[in-house]
């Protein structure tokens, strides 16, 4: 028997030890002479000792049983990696399929999340709808219109399109994502104009956007396509066009915005060809945008729409379909790093906001989250947590970064119509501390990204 064991069962003897007992002729019958009220107090007094034995003997049976399981139930090891990077046990909570109580410390109604209806998630004509609702409660803060969309890196304002009707030119609108009725700022483009994608200023004061200008028709084929980068900053007050700050004119080719560090005045962008993949970093200074932008040809097939900026703008990150992903500084792309995790990567990859931590998802089930400024040639990740739902994605991360949003797509463990399966999982302050709770929840398969209402 174990010495702390024994230690209770003698603390168990020394209390029956000391419990009062009625003295022994008490225990002998009694004249008939005895009154009512000694035999009821005869009766109280053996009553409460029995009672007092059996609590001390049920505390100590608890305390007892509970250091026996703790003793043949020890934590669960580590799940075995290939990686060299640091694996952490997940808490109780990160259990597969655990789903917490409504609330339960994980859902957080400061932030929302931007669902697009199914039928539109793909298509930017007519128009989509996209709702804004909050995180826990389901209630709907707002809904736009729109023709592609944008959220700010502080995850309180979003910029988009406004449809194009054939009486009415489209309009970029920037807007509060806690009021979807109150316009902060708008910008009309011209009848011949296109609106695509938008980007925002990495302090959240302006946005980048393209325009696509189609020109008059020809006996030769389709009309030329010119693709236009523009600036705007976002303040009460502002209307009228954008600064043009970069300009495309090749056949088959377009320029796109990805990121605009504001404080250096440093916007980068990609040319898109075939495929979708990305033919050419481009640097522009938007101070001087007449200057000659710096053009560097892109090696591999870096597939465009997988290329992000973190939320400082201070490093980039895109996937080669052939190699993984890697990751380069904005302002050199010819400094680009494949981490030693790249080729464990799958379900997506993204940057976890404010920080310098790239979220995937690893080997057995684990999410990973790789710091490029701890990278070495053994590799820069570590597990967050473990207990990934089997055939997960990851579709965005909470706009602060405290927590990921995990996706099992339509089709994929269940009907290829209906709900999708969503998982929200916190992280421990500490990075490298244990992490894992979670909430699980159904919503459509247009939940997009992350808001922030105050």
């Amino acid at each position: 028997m174990d010495d702390r064991d024994k230690d209770l069962t003698q603390l168990f003897v020394r209390d029956l030890d000391e419990i009062p007992l009625p003295a022994r002729g008490a225990w002998r019958r009694v004249s008939r002479r005895e009154t009512t009220i000694m035999r009821a107090s005869r009766t109280l007094l053996a009553a409460g000792a029995v009672i007092a034995v059996l609590a001390i003997a049920l505390l100590i049976g608890v305390q007892l049983r509970d250091r026996s399981t703790t003793a043949a139930s020890p934590s669960a090891s580590p799940t075995p990696s290939t990686s060299p990077a640091t694996i952490v046990a997940p808490s109780a909570s990160a259990t597969p399929g655990a789903t917490s109580a409504p609330g339960a410390g994980v859902y957080n109604d400061d932030f929302g999340f931007i669902i697009q209806e199914l039928s539109t998630v793909e298509t930017i004509s007519p128009g989509a709808t996209a709702t804004i609702r909050k995180e826990s409660s389901n209630a709907t803060v707002g809904s736009l219109q729109h023709q592609y969309f944008a959220v700010s890196p502080d995850g309180t304002q979003i910029a988009y399109w406004t449809v194009k009707t054939a009486g009415q030119q489209s309009q970029l609108q920037i807007t509060s994502a806690a009021n979807t009725q109150a316009l902060g700022a708008s910008s009309t483009l011209s009848a011949n104009e296109d609106g695509g994608i938008i980007i925002w200023a990495n302090d959240s004061s302006g946005v980048a956007y393209v325009i696509i200008t189609a020109g008059p028709p020809t006996q030769t084929g389709p009309p030329a396509i010119t693709s236009t980068i523009r600036t705007f900053n976002v303040r009460p007050g502002n209307s009228g066009p954008g600064q043009v700050v970069a300009q495309w004119n090749e056949a088959g080719r377009s320029i796109q915005p990805i990121a605009w560090d504001r404080a250096s005045n440093t916007l980068a962008a990609g040319v898109t060809g075939e495929g979708g993949f990305m033919t050419d970093y481009i640097l522009v200074n938007t101070a001087t945008p007449q200057a000659n932008a710096k053009r560097t040809p892109v090696t591999g097939r870096v597939t465009f729409s997988s290329v992000r900026a973190s939320s400082d703008a201070k490093f980039m990150l895109g996937t080669d379909i052939d190699s993984g992903f890697s990751y380069w500084p904005l302002a050199d792309i010819s400094a680009k790093v494949a981490p030693a995790e790249s080729k464990y990567w799958q379900g997506g990859v993204l940057w976890r906001p404010g920080t310098h931590e790239i979220g995937f998802i690893g080997p057995s089930n684990q999410f990973w989250l790789c710091n490029v400024e701890r990278n070495t040639p053994l590799g820069c990740g570590h597990t967050a947590f473990s207990g990934v739902p089997d055939g997960a994605v990851l579709r965005t991360f909470r706009v602060d970064g405290s927590a990921v949003l995990l996706a099992v797509p339509v089709g994929r463990g269940g009907p290829a119509s209906g709900p999708v399966s969503y998982t929200l999982v916190m992280f421990a302050n500490d990075p490298k501390a244990t992490s894992g709770d979670r909430v699980t929840f159904q919503e459509g398969d247009g939940l997009r990204t992350s808001v922030r209402f105050r």
